[in-house]
């Protein structure tokens, strides 16, 4: 796994492609200036929409824990059982719509479905202003869920569909990176509003947050239909030599665009693999490693620091967790490597996660508190080199590609936010005993997770199987025209 196109888990891949009938067709001829103009354009258009998109999601998605230390615990009456019933009652939501919707993703056009969800949660998050009990706020949160339940599979899916292996991660990683942006402006925007707006119209701060932020969420999705496009063969902006080009670019790399039937093939390739298994697994362990940086705030506040001081200490740690999830896309991408990196990463996370349960007391200095936010936060980074593995391993059946998507997010979202809940309660803060020990038991799981995948890959373990064209009938396309003549 030393190189984009020798070894890895792309080679591997590559291998089992070319054992079941599907050439690589690496004599494909593409203009270098036309595929450079065409990715100027998708990186302004898709990726830029793609970041802007999850970084509003992840505001509103995360601004409990900012309004919660502004108000919102008084006001409303969450206690802290309340408070991780509203988090529960979000990822229900989001759980529940996403296999199903996701199954059928490569049939419907992202350009109106995606920002039409981004202003549906956009108004929900503008109705949570005017809530007065909890069970209200249970309610719109898991509206709120279903509606980002697309989101990022899709957002994953639709990436694969127009860049190659050896650019996956680091567009991966810039649209990840719409996550970190959230949490070090997230704070900055909780404690302005805080400062600024408290009282205003006779609001107090925490509504002027979740009306602020849902107006972001709204104006996204409004830019989002002119920005986004579909799929190669039918965005409208994208025509002539610059399609040829994009068809080109992922066939020559075996990939499938065009949605097929699904039949007991498609659910095989996935279920009777061991690469969902595993990097599900995989995804579950590095989701709960983020639990320090996400509690920040509250741990600060329990150990007797300013709510405004808490929020604007998160900033700097997010703002380094942007910067550091593209720098290690890039060179995830650079080297063709990605199982090692997270190898690297997780006993990275691992041995802080040692040290914070070893010195474990209310009075954890201050410094190593920061210290340990600022290396935890690249756990993070491991998500685009998961996702970009998905695209990578499934690529040969699009429907394949997005069921996996859609099954690993699902589960590994899941899992992790119940676990949460039992060993990282409210509670606990700020010490988080229980919490600190298992997150380091499961960052150790993933290093042994991560190198049995890598394995499985290098000895092309039971890889998914290409299905014949002939025996896998297509469904009826739907018409290439239908976005040129609504855009």
């Amino acid at each position: 796994m030393s190189s984009p196109d020798t070894a890895s888990a792309h080679s591997s891949v590559r291998s089992e492609e070319n054992a079941t009938a599907i050439p690589i067709e690496s004599e494909i001829y593409i203009d270098p200036v036309v595929e450079k103009r065409l990715l100027r354009k998708l990186d302004f258009r898709l990726i830029s929409f793609a970041f802007f998109s999850y970084f509003t999601s992840n505001l509103v998605r995360n601004n409990m824990q900012n309004a919660y230390t502004n108000g919102m615990d008084v006001d409303v009456g969450i206690d802290s059982e309340a408070y991780n019933w509203c988090v529960t009652f979000f990822f229900i939501g989001y759980i529940i719509p996403q296999i199903p919707t996701n199954m059928f993703v490569a049939r419907l056009l992202p350009k109106y479905f995606l920002p039409t969800a981004e202003i549906i949660w956009g108004v929900i998050t503008c109705c949570i202003a005017v809530v007065k009990t909890p069970n209200a706020v249970w309610g719109l949160r898991f509206i709120m869920g279903m509606a980002q339940a697309t989101f990022v599979p899709s957002m994953v899916f639709i990436i694969g569909s127009w860049y190659t292996n050896s650019e996956l991660a680091t567009r991966t990683a810039i649209f990840m990176a719409g996550n970190q942006m959230s949490g070090a402006i997230g704070g900055i925007i909780a404690a302005g509003v805080n400062n600024n707006l408290n009282g205003a119209a006779g609001k107090a701060s925490w509504q002027w947050l979740f009306i602020i932020e849902g107006l972001m969420s709204i104006f996204v999705g409004l830019v989002g239909y002119y920005l986004l496009p579909n799929y190669p063969h039918n965005t409208n902006w994208v025509q002539g030599e610059e399609k040829d080009c994009a068809i080109a670019r992922l066939e020559r790399q075996g990939k499938q665009l065009k949605s097929q039937k699904y039949t007991w093939d498609t659910f095989l390739n996935v279920l009777a693999t061991p690469y969902a298994y595993l990097l599900t697994l995989d995804f579950i362990c590095i989701n709960i490693g983020n639990q320090i940086p996400l509690n920040f705030s509250i741990i600060m506040k329990k150990m007797g620091y300013d709510a405004n001081l808490a929020n604007y200490l998160v900033s700097p740690i997010y703002g380094l967790g942007a910067i550091t999830i593209v720098i290690i896309g890039w060179i995830s991408d650079k080297y063709g490597e990605r199982a090692w990196i997270i190898i690297i990463v997780q006993i990275w996370v691992a041995v802080w996660y040692l040290v914070l349960f070893a010195v474990n007391h209310a009075a954890t200095p201050f410094w190593l508190l920061m210290l340990s936010s600022f290396a935890i936060i690249n756990n993070i980074s491991m998500f685009p080199l998961v996702f970009s593995f998905i695209n990578e391993i499934f690529a040969l059946d699009a429907n394949t590609r997005a069921l996996a998507i859609a099954c690993i997010n699902c589960i590994g979202n899941l899992v992790p936010n119940f676990i949460s809940i039992g060993i990282w309660k409210v509670t606990d803060a700020p010490e988080f005993f229980l919490g600190k020990v298992v997150t380091f038991a499961l960052s150790v799981a993933s290093v042994i997770i991560t190198f049995v995948c890598w394995w499985c890959l290098k000895h092309n373990v039971n890889l998914p199987r290409v299905r014949d064209k002939k025996e896998q009938p297509e469904f009826p396309e739907m018409d290439d025209d239908v976005d040129e003549k609504k855009a």
